[in-house]
């Protein structure tokens, strides 16, 4: 889905009872692509009449589906030769993509199917996985005719063993990421070296879910919630994380409103001594209290200022 917020200066040239054309330029201001966080697996089509619709259904179904022209008048519709310019401001975001392009493309044919050819280049962006970021190096958002935009953007990371390049290309409905290293790995070593820099012979099982996760979610083909999602739902939770330290270890942490302004979190690692339970009560106006103590009986507490812009 694309949003645009734009102006210009636009000519209407010949017969309009035919074939006008539109011609002029067109300057877009902030543009957002949005990529679909999933796709569903089927489609089916749906017949449907609207019986006794009240006017403003009616009007939405005759502009949603005009009527197609018919007779001998021979006319052709609205032809384009439009110049879309966007030096900044054109936005990708979904699936853990958020990048801003600049560049122009030109609109021609007719306006019921126009041509769109042209290019965006990359100006900043990056990629989140599992809270893995990571940073655009190159890209483009090439149109060759098709309004639909074909990406290509790179992205590349180090970690204490492999350098990691993860390149997003396909066109926006369905972008496909191909992961590669140096030295070559397999894709699953590849992601798993990524986001915990580790092998996957080293990970725990719920690493090893949390990374199917990831790549179900970078496919487009995730269910309607994930793994974590599911487990918050069943225990009763308002939040449940994994957490990964530099050296590799995992700890779980839940966290539940007993009210409004009462927030419990518990923390459980897989080494001795890394649980811990902490509250936080909001005294109103930005200000909380937080108390913290772990299984190794130490204690702490603190006073906190929140201030959101």
């Amino acid at each position: 889905m694309v949003t645009a917020n734009l102006g210009g200066d636009l000519t209407i040239k010949g017969p309009l009872a035919r074939a006008p054309v539109i011609s002029g330029t067109i300057n877009l201001a902030k543009t957002v692509i949005t990529v679909p966080e999933k796709l569903p697996g089927s489609l089916a089509a749906l017949n449907v009449r609207h019986k006794n619709a009240p006017a403003a259904v009616r009007a939405q179904d005759k502009a949603l589906r005009p009527a197609t022209a018919s007779g001998g008048s021979g006319g052709g519709g609205l032809n384009l030769d439009v110049t879309v310019n966007a030096p900044s401001q054109i936005f990708i975001q979904g699936r853990g993509v958020d990048a801003e392009l600049g560049g122009s493309l030109r609109l021609t044919g007719p306006a019921s199917s126009p041509q769109a050819v042209g290019t965006f280049d990359l100006q900043r962006g990056r990629l989140s996985i599992l809270a893995k970021r990571l940073t655009f190096t190159e890209g483009t958002v090439g149109f060759s005719g098709s309004l639909v935009p074909y990406l290509n953007l790179t992205a590349t990371s180090t970690t204490s063993t492999t350098t990691v390049t993860i390149v997003v290309s396909g066109e926006a409905t369905n972008p496909k990421f191909n992961f590669s290293s140096v030295p070559a790995l397999p894709e699953d070593e590849v992601l798993a070296q990524l986001i915990f820099g580790r092998s996957m012979s080293n990970l725990s099982p719920l690493q090893i879910a949390q990374l199917a996760e990831a790549a179900a979610q970078l496919a487009g083909i995730g269910g309607s919630t994930s793994l974590l999602q599911n487990l918050r739902s069943a225990i009763g939770v308002d939040d449940l994380d994994v957490i990964t330290d530099e050296e590799g270890g995992t700890a779980v942490s839940a966290g539940k409103y007993l009210n409004d302004r009462t927030y419990v979190t518990i923390q459980k690692g897989d080494k001795p001594g890394s649980g811990k339970a902490a509250i936080d009560l909001d005294v109103g106006r930005g200000v909380k209290l937080r108390g913290e103590a772990t299984d190794a009986g130490e204690a702490k507490g603190g006073v906190f200022y929140e201030r959101e812009y």
